[in-house]
């Protein structure tokens, strides 16, 4: 809770909520987060969250290949204006 960090007549909140484990050479992980600031008056309030699911598989030494799902949404009450959406990411992360 932030209250009036951002200026006059704003009040920020938000928590946050993550958890990961691994298993032999497989790791997963899911965040989350919400968030609302309150702009005051006229201008309403922005609300966001954000869901986020990971695996990943320890394929070799240095080798490690990985799959990222996120799904947000973002909206303000006064405007109506709203987006959500789905990101996939995959990748591999290589150490040497």
């Amino acid at each position: 809770d932030w209250d009036d960090a951002l200026g006059a007549g704003t009040d920020t909140d938000y928590w946050t909520l993550g958890a990961a484990y691994d298993f032999g050479p497989f790791g997963a992980s899911a965040t989350y987060i919400d968030s609302e600031i309150d702009l005051g008056g006229a201008l309403g309030s922005n609300e966001f969250d954000n869901l986020v699911l990971g695996a990943d598989y320890a394929l070799a030494p240095g080798l490690t290949p990985y799959v990222e799902v996120s799904f947000f949404d973002a909206s303000n009450d006064v405007t109506g204006a709203s987006t959500d959406g789905t990101i996939a990411l995959v990748g591999a992360q290589l150490a040497f």
